[in-house]
């Protein structure tokens, strides 16, 4: 009777693992394309979801600082600047492909008309954008 119990919990918990796995694998899209990659980041910065956004940079120090200075800029703004944001369409103005692994998307928001440019770069992740380009120039 203890062996059949604890098969059953064992058959059990490991479905409830295998179900919390796959709902946090649908909760994390990897981005297929550079665009998909560079939009996934633009989106979840607007909403206020750095911890998404996160997936969607380059590993390193220095783009985990520049993402925290995204999130303080963001949540220094006020309730309805925020609102605003989060409403903000994106205009895709060109798309410059440098080589098979790295993109050059250009864009604004309608909240602001400022031209921005990111570099989103192809890894084994997925594609992912790289702050230090937007920050530094390169």
């Amino acid at each position: 009777m203890i062996g059949k119990i604890s098969i059953k919990a064992l058959v059990v918990l490991a479905l409830i693992s295998l179900q919390w796995g796959c709902s946090n694998l649908s909760n994390k899209e990897m981005a297929d394309n550079a665009l998909d990659g560079g939009r996934y980041f633009i989106e979840n910065c607007n909403q206020g979801d750095f911890k998404k956004a996160n997936n969607y940079i380059l590993e390193g120090a220095e783009n985990q600082s520049f993402l925290k200075d995204i999130s303080t800029s963001y949540f220094a703004l006020d309730k309805e600047g925020r609102q605003q944001l989060r409403q903000a369409s994106i205009q895709i103005n060109e798309v410059q492909s440098l080589d098979s692994n790295q993109t050059i998307i250009k864009y604004q928001s309608s909240l602001d008309k400022i031209p921005h440019q990111i570099k989103v770069i192809n890894t084994p992740s997925g594609w992912k954008v790289d702050l230090k380009f937007t920050y530094t120039g390169k």
